[in-house]
């Protein structure tokens, strides 16, 4: 099993920035991961239990459902369609206010491949490739919300 976090320091309110990191309108702007992403079911928003479709820029495509979902705190995913070589992904992001007016925003990824696909290589890579992915996705989303509030 992998693990992957960041944390970084964005300098705007932490409502602001969760509202901006689970507007799917504004998503493109600021997420180098996705190239689509659909609410699936008839879903107009998220909360728990709500299933979306993600296309990643690479082709890795998945199905995720969103499990807490606290807004401005937490929303947090679990994945239910993966690609082949994952057993089981999460993922929490999870936003606190300062002192200083600005957000601390925390993302953890847990991965864990399958076990024919020698997890301890690819748990190895997987932690390589998601700890560049979870920089990218905050650094775009700090730089989105501090040009923008």
């Amino acid at each position: 099993m992998a693990k992957v976090e960041f944390e970084i320091e964005i300098e705007a309110p932490v409502e602001f920035v969760y509202q901006v990191s689970q507007d799917y309108s504004v998503r493109y702007d600021w997420d180098p991961f996705p190239e689509r992403i659909a609410l699936l079911h008839g879903a107009s928003a998220i909360e728990k239990g709500v299933q979306v479709l993600v296309l990643a820029r690479n082709g890795l495509k998945m199905v995720v459902e969103f499990i807490p979902v606290s807004p401005p705190s937490i929303a947090a995913i679990k994945m239910v369609s993966r690609p082949f070589f994952i057993q089981n992904f999460s993922g929490s992001w999870i936003f606190k206010a300062n002192s200083r007016g600005s957000t601390n925003a925390k993302f953890v990824y847990v991965i864990k491949a399958k076990k024919w696909a020698l997890p301890w290589i690819t748990n190895y890579f997987a932690t390589l490739y998601f700890s560049k992915i979870i920089k990218a996705r905050l650094f775009g989303l700090k730089r989105y919300c501090q040009e923008h509030r």
